[in-house]
């Protein structure tokens, strides 16, 4: 399909516009059992993809710092996390609209369009490394897609990595090669693939899947070795859903879950076409591991990763502080005392950031790339740290989270004794009982379960960060501080 055929060059969309590009149905999900063309029709998928219309509304309300003009259509206004980053001033300004993007809900969708508009437009800016072993026709394809992406204002998923069947083989070997996404076949103007992808977080709410490079590859596996884009109502292209968290639920009683569940899928290709001026690396399994070594490309998306983890400590810091102020708790030591790590584990992720930030330096594609060390160390210590938040808050709020009426209970017939037996110290029954929901909407619900296991994870666990963290650390100033007293 040429990229000219499917949706128009507009700059930055609308959340109306936005919705109406969903609503031209065509896409096969799959929610228990059932098929989904239109996800605005699904009663479990249609206020997460209202959530996001807003991710593109407030581009427009913040239009003087999250704006600005196309490099390939001057009159066109466009998102900044679109832009491929020059200076020192266009990583703050592309910061400040992570940070817009994720207080709409407190850090809680992670997956927002502005994830993969970083990784594309770091990937466009060292097309070079893409054009390696005389793949210049693949990269011109990678950096007009990307323009594309950018004036569309694409809202996209991508799936990294390969179903694992038998983690003590290859992933080529597993189920004899079947289900790890590859090459079967090609046509005059295309590749065919076949195989599944996970996880395609936000799938039911993009407007095109993307695929590349998640992880190393043997040098006799290039045809899993891929990289393309193909818009989300491809035929023979399905998405499995896990079970949906939003379900029929009030807004009141569950505020985070009812409007924030960005659906998590596994794709499924069945003999699927891809257009060849939509492949950008096919085949070569040097150029698979380079595009993740050479392209700056961990920096930029820990830029946005930690940028929204940081609005989520935050949320989190307002959660409990609120918590205790209602309940009276807040004068005890060992509750401020909890509070404080929420806020130090908050304060050292916006240091690390703005570490990053200040440590950038131009890369030798022009592009200014975030100092990677303070992001490397946040990558192993934030999947231990966003546990720890919901175990302390946890703490702060005790047996309250059980003490949670839901809204037909307080507008039924015993209002007058929940208004009595519900009030807090600091606000009436109402309230507490808002604030509490919200809280457990956060981290005891299924959503917020599913938000736990998440940071965990989708960085790849803390453990193997960690020991990356000390491999690729430099050591000569350690020790020589040790060898001053040895020699």
């Amino acid at each position: 399909m040429p990229l000219s055929a499917t949706t128009q060059a507009t700059g930055a969309r609308t959340g109306e516009q936005f919705l109406e590009g969903l609503g031209r149905g065509g896409r096969e999900i799959w929610l228990r059992g059932d098929r989904i063309s239109d996800p605005l029709e699904h009663p479990e998928l249609r206020a997460a993809a209202r959530s996001l219309a807003r991710v593109f509304d407030v581009q427009h309300d913040h239009a003087s710092s999250m704006l600005a003009a196309s490099p390939g259509a001057p009159d066109l206004r466009v998102n900044v996390t679109h832009l491929v980053p020059r200076s020192y001033e266009d990583l703050v300004r592309r910061r400040r609209a992570f940070e817009l993007v994720a207080a709409l809900s407190g850090g809680v969708m992670g997956r927002t369009p502005d994830y993969l508009n970083v990784t594309f437009a770091c990937f466009a800016g060292r097309s070079e490394v893409w054009a390696r072993r005389g793949a210049s026709s693949l990269a011109e394809n990678l950096v007009a897609y990307q323009a594309y992406m950018r004036d569309a204002d694409l809202s996209t998923t991508h799936a990294l990595m390969n179903p694992q069947v038998d983690r003590t083989k290859p992933e080529a070997e597993q189920a004899m090669g079947q289900v790890a996404l590859h090459k079967v076949g090609e046509t005059a103007d295309s590749i065919v693939v076949r195989g599944a992808r996970m996880l395609a977080t936000l799938a039911p709410f993009a407007d095109e899947l993307l695929v590349y490079p998640g992880s190393d590859i043997r040098p006799q596996d290039g045809r899993y070795a891929l990289s393309f884009a193909i818009p989300i109502a491809t035929p023979g292209l399905r998405f499995i859903c896990r079970d949906s968290y939003s379900k029929q639920r009030d807004v009141h009683d569950y505020p985070l879950s009812a409007r924030f569940d960005e659906m998590d899928c596994v794709v499924i290709f069945d003999d699927v076409e891809i257009p060849r001026e939509r492949v950008f690396l096919d085949g070569d399994t040097v150029g698979y591991s380079e595009v993740i070594t050479d392209t700056g490309w961990r920096s930029h998306i820990m830029h946005q990763a930690f940028t929204r983890a940081w609005v989520k400590l935050s949320f989190a810091l307002g959660l409990g502080h609120l918590i205790a102020v209602t309940t009276g708790v807040v004068r005890f030591d060992h509750i401020q005392e909890k509070l404080g790590q929420i806020w130090t584990m908050g304060e050292l992720a916006r240091s690390a950031i703005v570490a990053a930030e200040a440590g950038a330096v131009l890369d030798e594609g022009g592009v200014m790339t975030p100092d990677e060390r303070p992001f490397v160390a946040l990558r192993g210590e934030m999947p231990k740290w966003l546990p720890r938040v919901n175990e302390l808050l946890q703490l702060i709020g005790g047996g309250g989270f059980m003490a949670t009426p839901s809204r037909a209970d307080i507008e039924g017939p015993l209002h007058d004794q929940i208004e009595q037996y519900f009030q807090a110290a600091g606000a009436d029954a109402e309230r507490r009982i808002r604030l509490f929901r919200l809280a457990w909407d956060f981290l005891g619900s299924e959503l917020g379960g599913r938000g736990e296991l998440y940071e965990r994870f989708y960085l790849s666990d803390s453990w193997r960060m960690t020991a990356l963290a000390y491999n690729v650390a430099d050591k000569s100033f350690p020790e020589s501080l040790v060898e001053q007293f040895l020699t």
